[in-house]
């Protein structure tokens, strides 16, 4: 049996059957393995983009708001009773959004890696609400337990759940990118397969041409172009979806990393102000001023890649009013003599009276919209890399098959004429 087979083969017909099914399996493999990659890149960018990007902003969100509500508590002691209750409803607001993106978050991740980092900030919530309520309601009856109560607050924020917060945007930063990078690598085995394939076409030509002095074959040709059209687009689509990732990552790591990070430290500089009048301690002044040199050194950083338009003006925006505070600030910094009265430093670092803004809440205002513009724009250009590759493993397969068809439907007619 083995030996009338391998006789078989050695006849025309049978080189021309083999060549058929080795054409049609080599074109099906590389079909097989291109699918595969381009399935597996869509998968990466689809959660890139609804999920890990989602995570991400949560987190901002979640450090944004606690260090807000920190800030918040603090003053609401040093303002007169009138002002008092506006400034505890806003607390109260801070943390009412702090708890919807930590559900946010939750959602987005449930039993992942980050979860349990979520659900440990989520269960300090009612402890920290409870240490502020109590010192605001210890500070209203003039008890000295106040200070303890807000000093204890302030340091299960300051030391815990702010450091969980940006330790879970790390964690998802990390994530994202290396999703978007891997996402966008070219697939060189599946280059390589489809060159196998073209060799393998050629050599086929060559040798029906060798065998039955036919120049062209329409299916082999035909499988040719085929697969000629799949091994080109597939590094064309990676190449743009790379492009559009990298987009995404530099406008992420060079923009919206400084101008958070800048945004985090003048939500601490802000509650530090407060500090300073509440429960003193040796460093202050200088934590306050190396403070404000950082956030103008961060908000520099992010102008170098910010571009134009209404976001870069916003940048621009939160460094003016950043000026404005460490101007204001100076006689703090500074110790003016004669030095400042307990009033006048109240009035300095505490948010003014009616609707005005503090210069340290227009930074954060100015840089949230910052953020929020270019976050969106990185979200953007993940959109774009992901739409770049979108149902091309269907279309790569439909390809690979199509050639794999051609191929055979090529050779067939010329086996044929052996039969008849």
């Amino acid at each position: 049996m083995g030996e009338r087979f391998g006789a078989y083969l050695r006849r025309t017909e049978g080189r021309l059957t083999l060549i058929a099914a080795l054409t049609a399996l080599s074109a099906i493999v590389f079909g097989l393995f291109g699918m595969t990659v381009l399935r597996d890149r869509q998968a990466l960018l689809d959660d890139a983009v609804d999920r890990r990007g989602a995570l991400a902003s949560a987190a901002l969100d979640i450090y944004r708001t606690f260090a807000d509500a920190d800030a918040t508590s603090l003053d609401a002691v040093l303002v007169d009773e009138q002002r008092s209750p506006g400034l505890q409803q806003r607390f109260r607001e801070d943390i009412s959004e702090a708890v919807d993106a930590l559900r946010e978050a939750a959602s987005r991740d449930a039993g992942g890696s980050s979860a349990d980092r979520v659900r440990a900030v989520t269960d300090r919530v009612p402890q920290y609400v409870q240490l502020v309520e109590v010192g605001w309601s210890a500070s209203r009856n003039n008890h000295p337990v106040a200070t303890s109560y807000l000093s204890q607050a302030s340091f299960l924020v300051r030391g815990t759940i702010l450091k969980d917060a940006d330790e879970l945007h790390g964690e998802q930063i990390k994530a994202l990118t290396e999703a978007q990078r891997n996402a966008s690598e070219h697939a060189w085995f599946t280059y390589a397969l489809g060159v196998v394939v073209l060799v393998i076409l050629y050599r086929s030509q060559r040798f029906l041409f060798a065998r039955t002095r036919r120049k062209v074959n329409i299916g082999l040709l035909a499988a040719t172009a085929l697969t000629l059209i799949a091994l080109l687009w597939l590094p064309i689509a990676l190449a743009i979806s790379a492009g559009n990732a990298e987009d995404s990552i530099v406008t992420r790591e060079n923009v919206v990393a400084p101008l958070a990070k800048a945004r985090n430290v003048g939500r601490s500089a802000d509650g530090n102000e407060a500090r300073m009048l509440i429960y003193p301690a040796v460093g202050d002044i200088k934590a306050l001023e190396t403070d404000l040199a950082t956030i103008r050194a961060l908000i520099d950083e992010a102008k170098e890649y910010a571009g134009s338009g209404p976001d870069r003006h916003r940048v621009d925006q939160a460094a003016e009013a950043l000026k404005s505070w460490t101007e204001a600030d100076t006689p703090l910094i500074r110790k003016q003599e004669p030095p400042l009265t307990y009033s006048e430093t109240v009035a300095l670092v505490t948010p003014p009276a009616g609707d005005a803004k503090s210069f340290a809440e227009q930074v954060d205002e100015h840089l949230t919209a910052a953020i929020s513009g270019y976050t969106e724009r990185s979200a953007k250009s993940t959109d774009s890399a992901r739409d770049a590759l979108n149902g091309l493993h269907v279309v790569f397969a439909l390809l690979a098959i199509g050639a794999a068809v051609a191929a055979v439907a090529g050779l067939w007619p010329r086996i044929a004429e052996y039969y008849r």
